[in-house]
C-alpha cells in the first residue's frame, strides 16, 4: 500500500455490477459505498449513478457512493426529502 499515490482518479462504475465495482475500487484503494446503508449492496444490480463522478480525483481510502438501477436517482431523492 505504501506505493499507492495519495490521489486516485475515480473510475467510471456506471454499468458495472456491485461486485465488479467493489473489486475495481478495492484494487485502486477506494471504498464502495451503497447509498442505502440499511440494505446490503445487491451484487447483480447494475450501477446507474455514482458520486463523485468519474475522473474526479479522490484521496486514497475515499468512498465512492453508488445507486443501482432499482434505486431512486439522487435528484429524485432530494426532491422528495424537501417535499416531506
Amino acid at each position: 500500500m505504501g506505493d499507492w499515490p495519495a490521489s486516485i482518479e475515480v473510475p467510471d462504475l456506471v454499468g458495472m455490477t456491485g461486485q465488479e465495482a467493489r473489486a475495481v475500487c478495492r484494487d485502486l484503494g477506494l471504498f464502495l459505498g451503497y447509498y442505502n446503508m440499511d440494505q446490503q449492496l445487491p451484487r447483480s444490480m447494475v450501477i446507474a449513478h455514482q458520486e463523485p463522478p468519474p475522473g474526479t480525483m479522490a484521496e486514497r481510502a475515499a468512498a465512492v457512493r453508488i445507486w443501482t438501477t432499482l434505486d431512486p436517482p439522487p435528484a429524485d431523492r432530494q426532491r422528495s426529502d424537501e417535499a416531506g
